[in-house]
Order: C-alpha cells, then structure tokens, then sequence
C-alpha cells in the first residue's frame, strides 16, 4: 500500500511541475526589482528567479526561467505560490520543510533535498542581495 501512496505523492508533485512549466517558467518579470540565477551542480538543475518587490516590500510578481528535475520545478511553483502577494518579512520565514510538506512527499536524499531546496535558496539570496533582509544560515535546507 505504500508504494501506491508514493505513486500518488509524485503524480501530484509531476502535475506541480506541469502547472510550473504552464504557468511560470519563462515568465518575464516587467521591471524586476531582484534578477538572481543559482543552479544545484548535484543535478543541474538551474534557475534565473526575477521578482518585482514594491515599495511597501510586497512581493508583486515571480518569474523563474531555466530547468529542473519534477521536484525543483514543484517546488518552484509551490514558492512562487507562497510569497506573491506577501511581504518579504514573512517570505524570509518559509522553510523548505514547508515547501517539502506542501508536496506532499518524504525526501530522504541530500541531492534531493538540494533540489527542493533551489528556489528558496535562490529567493532568500535575492532578496539579501537587495538589501530587503538580512544574511542568514543556510544550514537549514540541510536538515
């Protein structure tokens, strides 16, 4: 039974990466505020993030272009979900464990977990390179 219940964890995570490829990739943020590219060498995965950031620090629009496995790509869409609309302050507090619930699946690889861990990482290094927030640990996508 649990090999069926992982079936359906990564068929969502698959339809998570579809509404990614639809939706978000290769959207072009107009008048980007942050242009930031970062890549997991494990894989290859890479991405260019562009967000637009007003001036009362809300998170107006999210475009990622690049590529990535099923799982970087899901979890792109599931951030992107996450911060627009928001201010940066709540943004700097969304953890990859919460990106990793919102998939829906058990990550039991390093690897993996870079991969999960991609679009955060690259947002939190753009909105620190923007001055919006402070440099912080990484250390807890590798938990």
């Amino acid at each position: 039974m649990a090999e069926a219940r992982d079936d359906l964890d990564m068929e969502y995570v698959l339809e998570l990466a579809h509404n990614f490829d639809v939706e978000l990739k290769n959207h072009r943020v107009e008048d980007p505020t942050i242009e930031l590219e970062d890549s997991n060498p494990l894989c290859g995965d890479k991405f260019k993030l562009q967000l637009r950031v007003n001036s009362e620090g809300v998170v107006e629009d999210v475009g990622f272009t690049g590529r990535g496995c099923a799982i970087s790509r899901a979890s792109a869409y599931v951030l992107s979900d996450l911060i627009k609309g928001h201010k940066v302050g709540e943004v700097k507090d969304i953890t990859s464990a919460q990106i990793i619930e919102e998939l829906g699946i058990e990550i039991n690889s390093a690897v993996r977990l870079k991969c999960a861990s991609l679009a955060l990482r690259t947002t939190r290094k753009g909105l620190v390179l923007a001055g919006h927030v402070a440099e912080e640990d990484e250390d807890e996508d590798e938990e």
